[in-house]
C-alpha cells in the first residue's frame, strides 16, 4: 500500500505534498491550530509541488471553529478592469500567456484567513515556509506531469523567460529528487513576512504594471490594489442517510459546493442496488454538471440563489429525469489542476477544507519574481450573454467544492473533505461520499474505488471500473471511452481527481490522501 495514503491521531492532514502536510502537523504541534497548518500548507506548495496552485492563483476556504462556528471564504481571482472580452476568441486565448491572467486572490486570502481565525504569528509561519523552501526537490508527481507536458506545460513556460530559468533546468525537467531553487520566489515570501501589502500595492505590483502592459495584456496593478476577499455565508443544508440526519456545509457560489449536496440528495432517495448503482450514478452526474455548466457564476453579476437546487421541487425534477433516463450532455473543458488540503485539529476544536489553484497545470506559464501567474480566464465561457461570461472584476465559476458533513446533532464536522481536478472535482467528491455514506464502504476504499466521469455525452471509465461496468452501462446505450492521463497509482488515473478528506473516529481522525495524485496524509 502507498505510503501516506492514510494516518490516523488528534490532528490530521491530508494533501498531495507528504512534505507540506508533515510541516503543517509541526505548525500545530508549536502552538498554531488549524488554519495556521492550512496557511504553512498552502504556501509550502508554492515550492514542494509548483504547477498547480499558489500565491498567483485563487481559491476558497471553508472553516470551523468552536468560537465562530462555520465560515466560508472567498479569494477566487478575479477578471483585470481593463480586460476585453472580444479579445477571447479561442481557448487558447484563455489558457495561455499574459492575457490568460486574472487577477491574484491567495494571498489576501490566505491573510484573511489568518487574520480572522489564526493563532500563530504570520511572521513565525512564513520562517517556517522559507526554511523548508530552501531545500526542494522535484518530486515524482512533479517531474512526472512535467515529462508527460500535461496542459502543453513546457509550451506555456517558453513564453516567459523567467517561467523557463525557474521550471526547466537547461530547458530539460528536473529530473525526480533534482534540487531546484526557488530563490526569487524565497525574495518574494521575505517581503510579504510581516504583511501581504507589498505584494498588492508594492514592488510585485510595479512589476506586473511594467510587464503586463509591455505584452499588451490586462492585468495591471490597479487590479491588485482594488483586489478584495468575500467572506460568504456557507450554505448549510439537510440529509437523512438511513434514518440519519446529517448536515453537509457547502461553499457558495462561484463555487459548485451546492451541486454537491444536490448530488447526495439526488442519490439518497434513488432506489439504488448493485445492478444500477453506475448507471443511475452516471445520470446524476450528467445533471449535476450541465447545472454547474449552464448556471453557477459570481453572485454578484447574477442574481441566482445556490440553494433553490436544493428545493424539494428541484430535487423531484432532477429524479424525474434521471428515472427517466433523461441526459442534457454539456461541452465541458477537460483540464484543470488545483491542489486541496483538508486539517483537522482537536486542541484548537478548528478545522478546515481549502481548495486552490492557477487553473490548468503550471497555469498561464508566465512568472513574474517567483510566484507563477494563473490561466484563470479560462474558466470564463466564451459566450455572450451566459451567467458565466466574461466581465472586468468579476469571478469566474469554479469546480472547486470545499466542503464538511457533520451530524445533525453534533457541532464538529465528522467528515472534512476536498478534491484537485478541474470539473472531475464535482464527479470524485461525490462518488467518495456516495460510496462512504450510502453503499458502506470504508473510507480508505471509499477513496481507492474506482471512478467514472461524464463529458459531453461521452462516459469516461477508471481502469478499476472498466471491466465491471461497462458492458451495462453501453447496453443502456451510454456512450463510454478512454480517457487517460497520468497513472500514478494501479488501476487509477490523475485525470479522474485526488481527494483529500478527514473523517472524524470519536475524538481521533483518520486523514485519507487519494494516491492518484501524491497521498500526504500525516497525523499525531
Amino acid at each position: 500500500m502507498s505510503g501516506g495514503l492514510h494516518a490516523l491521531g488528534r490532528v490530521a492532514v491530508a494533501s498531495h505534498s507528504p512534505l507540506a502536510s508533515a510541516i503543517a502537523l509541526k505548525i500545530i504541534e508549536k502552538s498554531g491550530n488549524a488554519v495556521d497548518a492550512a496557511v504553512a500548507a498552502s504556501l509550502l506548495l508554492n515550492a514542494l509541488e509548483p504547477g498547480w496552485s499558489g500565491l498567483g492563483g485563487g481559491g476558497f476556504a471553508l472553516v470551523y471553529s468552536e468560537e465562530l462556528g462555520f465560515k466560508a471564504l472567498d479569494y477566487r481571482e478575479t477578471a483585470p478592469l481593463n480586460v476585453k472580452p472580444d479579445e477571447y476568441r479561442c481557448e487558447e486565448d484563455l489558457s495561455v500567456g499574459y492575457k490568460a491572467v486574472a487577477t491574484p486572490g491567495t494571498l489576501r486570502g490566505l491573510w484573511a484567513l489568518h487574520q480572522e481565525l489564526g493563532e500563530m504569528s504570520w511572521s513565525r509561519i512564513l520562517d517556517f515556509v522559507m526554511e523548508y523552501s530552501k531545500r526542494c526537490r522535484a518530486s515524482r508527481l512533479w517531474s512526472t506531469c512535467m515529462r508527460a507536458n500535461l496542459d502543453g506545460a513546457l509550451r506555456k513556460l517558453a513564453i516567459c523567460p523567467e517561467s523557463y530559468a525557474t521550471f526547466l533546468r537547461d530547458g530539460e525537467v528536473y529530473p525526480e529528487g533534482a534540487e531546484v531553487s526557488f530563490a526569487r520566489l524565497i525574495e518574494t515570501l521575505s517581503m510579504i513576512r510581516e504583511g501581504v501589502c507589498r505584494f498588492y500595492e508594492g514592488e510585485f505590483a510595479d512589476d506586473i504594471d511594467r510587464i503586463f502592459s509591455g505584452n499588451n495584456a490586462f492585468l495591471s496593478s490597479r487590479d491588485l490594489a482594488r483586489y478584495s476577499p468575500i467572506w460568504r455565508e456557507p450554505i448549510i443544508s439537510e440529509l437523512d442517510i438511513r434514518g440519519k440526519e446529517l448536515k453537509i456545509v457547502a461553499m457558495p457560489p462561484p463555487s459548485s459546493g451546492a451541486l454537491l449536496a444536490k448530488a447526495l440528495k439526488i442519490l439518497s432517495l434513488t432506489r439504488l442496488n448493485a445492478e444500477n448503482y453506475f448507471l443511475k450514478l452516471a445520470y446524476t452526474l450528467f445533471h449535476i454538471i450541465d447545472v454547474r455548466c449552464s448556471l453557477i457564476s459570481d453572485p454578484a453579476f447574477n442574481n441566482i440563489d445556490a440553494r433553490i437546487h436544493l428545493s424539494d421541487s428541484h430535487i423531484e425534477e432532477a429524479l424525474r429525469l434521471i428515472e427517466e433516463g433523461k441526459l442534457t450532455p454539456h461541452p465541458t473543458r477537460d483540464s484543470g489542476g488545483t491542489s486541496h488540503i483538508s486539517v483537522a485539529d482537536v486542541r484548537s476544536r478548528t478545522c478546515v477544507s481549502l481548495t486552490e489553484t492557477i487553473e490548468c497545470f503550471m497555469g498561464s506559464g508566465v512568472t513574474v519574481r517567483g510566484v507563477l501567474l494563473n490561466d484563470e480566464m479560462h474558466d470564463f465561457t466564451l459566450q455572450k450573454g451566459h451567467p458565466n461570461s466574461i466581465a472586468p472584476g468579476k469571478r469566474p465559476a469554479s469546480s472547486m467544492s470545499p466542503l464538511m458533513i457533520l451530524d445533525a446533532e453534533e457541532a464538529f464536522p465528522e467528515i472534512i473533505i476536498g478534491a484537485s481536478g478541474g470539473m472531475r472535482i464535482i464527479s470524485s467528491i461525490i462518488q467518495v461520499l456516495s460510496n462512504y455514506l450510502l453503499r458502506g464502504m470504508d473510507p480508505i476504499s471509499a477513496i481507492l474505488e474506482g471512478r467514472l466521469h461524464v463529458r459531453e455525452e461521452r462516459i469516461a471509465l477508471e481502469e478499476l471500473l472498466e471491466d465491471k461496468i461497462s458492458s451495462s452501462l453501453s447496453m443502456a446505450g451510454l456512450r463510454l471511452e478512454r480517457v487517460r492521463e497520468i497513472s500514478m497509482y494501479p488501476g487509477t488515473d490523475l485525470y479522474f481527481g485526488a481527494v483529500q478528506a478527514i473523517f472524524k473516529k470519536n475524538d481521533l481522525f483518520l486523514a485519507v490522501s487519494d494516491p492518484r495524485k501524491q497521498p500526504g496524509a500525516a497525523a499525531r
